[in-house]
């Protein structure tokens, strides 16, 4: 847009000014002066425009109609820049290109790096692409995009830009990684709406392909794995002290245990305290597939060696979710190592170690967590003996507790000569449990979509309502106060599990498993035994980004565009 010129009446010209002067000679007065217009839009009726008519107005308006709203004028743009700031760039997402990092480094330098705290990394990476004939536009540009990806990724640059950014971010609060669009963009622009990665809609103009569409298990896991050592790496090197850090994903792009290689000894110095400053940490883990390494006193390959050691290194967690990756149906025993580990008692004299480098490994020493509040178990299957330890453990500082689509593993029904048990209500007798824990208080409890396993058969658990109708099954359970073993109680009579079938045809079909905990051990026996777990900032057709005179012009550009979070 060019910008506005003056009218050539609006001043008088140097010319004016000396025929004006006197001939003659003549008192010494001051020289005259110019007086500067004053500002056209002093006298707008938008400047009486209340606050709260304005919000009103923008609150009901698309992205781009905010944007063209902005740009009526200035008082208005002024009025609205808190609200747009919080908006639209306290959480933003982007992606490892030179186009989308510079915007995160612009995005740092302008006044709105003080509103954003939450910046995301998404999992856009280049699949292989095949372009039909016709599509050579498509395809040139698609390439170029792949070439400047791979040298960003290779040469470094993207962890240096990635620092340069984190070092220019002083409120930085939560980093994260995922590979998906944030739905929030739907408030304002429809169901169909999403923000994107920055720069990941023109991508997607240019060349239609989709970034997220990476249908390779195995690149995606190798992909994940770089983007969190590369994100570790900046923090690092900008000397950033995040308190949170959020893995999240809807498709493939699980790290393996590689990806929590952080402690060589060129990188542990950098990485080690910014890992020790987090206070929430949420992950999508796999334990059960993968590298595999072999330490010493183990029966098997552990496929979460490496994520030991990095959770070793987290020593004031406060909230804790591990969401865990489906691995071969049936085989649970890697998970249940894993959470035996989290709930093993720590030794007075256990520090952090760093993986051996002898024959065999040492095992990872237990975690603390001595400050945890929170924790949030998901997509996990084991025995109720195994997750009722891990709570034990942190139960003196544990005030809030969730499960989701957590599954009992009902061993004690596998041994032919207990088959009577098949039919037993384990999520009634754990909950029972769970009330038992000393030292246990809880302020939030949250139970969705539990499940329960018997003899390889996995059979649905709900709830029904207290005296509601007995056919309504209620998928999710939560509660905040300060009686929660009463409602725990309840929750513990109103749990219903489906009856697996029998082994045996003559058993009765229609038993009620109401009364099944008359053939389980006690609760108290299950506490037994010891504890054993924005638009482009660059030109395509340039090979240098313009400079942004102004965090007005920064964000102008970025109104302009779909991308971001």
């Amino acid at each position: 847009m060019s910008q506005p010129t003056s009218s050539p009446s609006a001043l008088p010209t140097t010319a004016a000014l000396t025929t004006a002067a006197p001939t003659t000679a003549a008192p010494t007065t001051a020289a005259p002066t110019i007086a500067s217009p004053s500002d056209p839009q002093a006298a707008s009726d938008f400047n009486k425009i209340p606050l709260e008519v304005l919000l009103r107005i923008s609150s009901s308006l698309t992205t781009p109609e905010l944007g063209n709203l902005r740009l009526t004028c200035r008082s208005i743009e002024q009025s609205l820049f808190n609200t747009f700031m919080r908006e639209f760039f306290t959480k933003r997402q982007f992606m490892l290109t030179e186009d989308s990092l510079q915007a995160l480094v612009g995005i740092s330098k302008s006044r709105l790096s003080d509103c954003l705290d939450h910046v995301i990394i998404g999992l856009n990476c280049f699949p292989a692409q095949y372009f039909s004939s016709g599509q050579e536009v498509r395809a040139n540009r698609y390439r170029k995009a792949h070439a400047d990806h791979l040298t960003l990724v290779h040469s470094g640059q993207d962890v240096a830009m990635l620092a340069e950014a984190f070092r220019n971010l002083k409120n930085l609060h939560t980093v994260g990684i995922r590979d998906y669009n944030s739905r929030e963009r739907q408030k304002r622009d429809g169901n169909h709406a999403s923000w994107s990665s920055y720069g990941a809609t023109t991508l997607w103009k240019e060349t239609g392909v989709d970034l997220l569409r990476n249908t390779n298990l195995e690149e995606a896991q190798q992909y994940a794995n770089k983007v969190i050592i590369t994100l570790f790496a900046a923090l690092g090197d900008a000397g950033a002290r995040p308190k949170a850090f959020e893995y999240l994903r809807k498709k493939d792009g699980v790290p393996t245990d590689d990806g929590f290689n952080l402690f060589p000894n060129y990188l542990k110095p950098k990485v080690a305290p910014v890992l020790e400053g987090l206070e929430t940490l949420m992950l999508v883990v796999n334990v059960g597939s993968g590298p595999g390494r072999t330490t010493t006193g183990g029966s098997r390959p552990q496929h979460d060696y490496l994520l030991r050691h990095f959770l070793g290194y987290l020593p004031n967690l406060k909230h804790l979710r591990l969401n865990f990756h489906s691995i071969r149906a049936g085989v649970m025993e890697p998970v249940e190592d894993f959470i035996n580990w989290l709930g093993t008692p720590v030794p007075h004299d256990a520090v952090p170690a760093t993986p051996s480098d002898g024959p065999l490994l040492h095992p990872a020493p237990p975690v603390a967590f001595p400050h945890l509040e929170e924790l949030n178990l998901g997509f996990i299957d084991l025995a109720p003996r195994v997750l009722l330890n891990a709570i034990r453990k942190f139960a003196p500082c544990l005030k809030r507790l969730e499960l989701w689509r957590v599954t009992l593993w009902n061993k004690a029904a596998e041994d032919p000569n207990a088959r009577d048990l098949i039919r037993t209500n384990l999520w009634a007798q754990t909950l029972k449990a769970l009330r038992e824990i000393p030292h246990l208080e809880l302020d939030h409890v949250k139970i969705g979509q539990p499940n329960q396993r018997t003899l390889m058969m996995y059979t649905r658990a709900w709830f029904h309502r207290k005296d509601g109708p007995p056919d309504e099954k209620l998928m999710v359970q939560e509660y905040t106060g300060i009686d929660w073993k009463h409602y725990v109680g309840e929750l513990a009579a109103r749990v219903k599990v489906e009856a697996p079938p029998e082994p045996e045809s003559d058993s009765d079909e229609n038993d009620d498993d109401d009364d099944v905990d008359d053939s389980l051990e006690s609760a108290d026996d299950l506490m037994d035994g010891e504890y054993a777990q924005i638009p482009s900032f660059t030109n395509p057709s340039t090979s240098h980004p313009p400079v942004l005179t102004s965090s007005c012009q920064l964000m102008n550009q970025t109104m302009k565009k779909n991308d971001g979070a």
